[in-house]
């Protein structure tokens, strides 16, 4: 009977090892568990089965298997090649920068489009509900968070009456958020008879793997001309029908051009996955002969997620803080980046660029001990940390030697990095980055600078719990 337990051991041992081996891209990792399965029989085993194996990349993968990803063709006049950026007026630096976010993202970076942000809630939901009124023949929307009351009412009653206009109209809902709202807006969507879709509904999946995958994109699209992309949910902490009320901010997108049928094919695939509905050609998108040269902004969309080969989000951060020259600013309401791109940054210090980084000082005490826990090591390099005072801002936000812009909805954390679905827009245009300079630019004034200094001040028990929250900031 030992013999045979002890074959059993060695057995499973050598196989699970083997898996170790194979699939453990981090030589420590791999070690520890290695150390783990023989020096543990049998409960070695049992915990890298549990808890060593990546199931949310693995669920993220086979939940797209079988489905056709649609690409929707761009016309060859709007496609930028990077040997052609200097023709832009766009520095030869950057060609490294658009080369490896062209492999990454699987996309063209294109010319002729118009970007304006949107700074507030009033300014981005009126824009949009100006583009639902006047639609003539679809809208797409998918967001995270859509409150049925609040701004979401406004929403809601547009959406009613261009579908009563005969506008063809899908609204895409992460699962999870769509359950627990209040109000429900999956009654509200329901009874005004607007058709919807979850994406990845734990009550439907039966799975609570699938509360790892949400999906965090946000975006609107009208008749497949006018697009609006960036942080904003519809929230109701983010307006208020009195314009003198402090509410959240964050910052938003209008954009027109042939980069608006980049939104769209995110979108549509989103919806096959969900739906099962395929959106192909006309209300969806534009004709080729109408898609118009709207401005001089070359943009290209990101489409991240765990289900992607590469980590399309964390590879763009990467390349834009290795080719910075000058200066990064990046803000963010959730950071609380990785060991590989603490490095990046540090190294950037290094080559004498500036890096500064703002967040929100009346953030959550955990989220901001996480980040406390993470961001000794850059304040150390010599970055230089903004809390930035009430309202709470929103904005996700990178700014590369005052050229080069990525916007969206990804933040700096595990979630954005590694479990969420994202969508963010690269945008290589200065007089749009002097825009959003300008929003950096009044949170400075406004802000306090956190040194290293300070943080070596903070109490032996505020540096523990920021240790504790940084390890566990992955399932936060």
């Amino acid at each position: 009977m030992l013999i045979f337990l002890w074959l059993t051991y060695v057995v499973l041992s050598i196989i699970t090892s083997i898996k170790v081996v194979l699939n453990k891209r981090n030589p420590l990792a791999a070690a520890l568990w290695l150390v783990i399965i023989w020096l543990a029989p049998y409960l070695g085993v049992f915990f890298y089965f549990m808890l060593g194996i990546n199931r949310v990349k693995r669920k993220a993968v086979g939940m797209r298997k079988g489905l056709h990803r649609y690409n929707h063709p761009t016309l060859e006049k709007f496609i930028v090649t990077e040997g052609k950026l200097d023709v832009h007026e766009i520095s030869s630096y950057y060609i490294p920068l658009a080369k490896s976010i062209h492999r990454l993202a699987e996309q063209s970076l294109i010319d002729g489009n118009d970007i304006e942000p949107l700074f507030t809630g009033n300014t981005a939901y009126n824009a949009m509900l100006e583009a639902i009124a006047n639609s003539k023949k679809s809208i797409v929307l998918m967001t995270y968070i859509f409150h049925a009351d609040g701004i979401g009412v406004k929403f809601i009653s547009e959406l009613r009456q261009a579908h009563a206009r005969g506008v063809v109209i899908r609204v895409l809902l992460d699962g999870v958020m769509a359950h627990l709202t209040r109000p429900s807006v999956v009654h509200a969507l329901r009874n005004a008879g607007i058709p919807f879709a979850l994406f990845n509904s734990p009550l439907l999946a039966r799975q609570f793997i699938f509360l790892n995958l949400r999906s965090h994109r946000k975006i609107c699209v009208v008749d497949g001309r006018i697009g609006f992309t960036g942080g904003f949910n519809i929230h109701r902490d983010y307006w208020s029908s009195n314009p003198d009320e402090a509410v959240h901010q964050d910052t938003h997108f209008r954009v027109t051009g042939p980069i608006v049928a980049q939104l769209s094919t995110v979108f549509v695939n989103e919806w096959l996955y969900s739906s099962g509905e395929t959106l192909r050609g006309e209300p969806w998108f534009l004709e080729e002969d109408e898609i118009p040269h709207e401005g001089r902004v070359l943009a290209r969309g990101i489409a991240a997620g765990p289900n992607e080969q590469q980590e399309r989000l964390r590879g763009s951060y990467l390349t834009a803080l290795n080719v910075a020259q000058k200066s990064v600013k990046i803000m963010s309401p959730y950071f609380i980046p990785d060991e590989v791109l603490i490095a990046a940054i540090g190294d950037a210090i290094n080559r004498q660029v500036e890096v500064d980084i703002f967040i929100p000082r009346n953030n959550s005490k955990i989220l901001l001990a996480a980040t406390m826990g993470t961001i000794n090591e850059i304040l150390g390099h010599g970055a230089r940390l903004w809390l930035c005072p009430p309202p709470f801002n929103h904005s996700k936000l990178m700014i590369v030697d005052d050229q080069w812009l990525l916007m969206g909805s990804g933040n700096w954390d595990e979630r954005s990095l590694r479990l969420n679905f994202e969508f963010n827009v690269e945008c290589y245009n200065a007089l749009l980055v002097n825009k959003i300079n300008t929003l950096f630019r009044t949170h400075q004034n406004s802000a306090t600078q956190f040194t290293y200094a300070e943080y070596l001040k903070r109490p032996f028990h505020h540096r523990l719990f920021d240790g504790c929250t940084r390890i566990f900031s992955p399932f936060l």
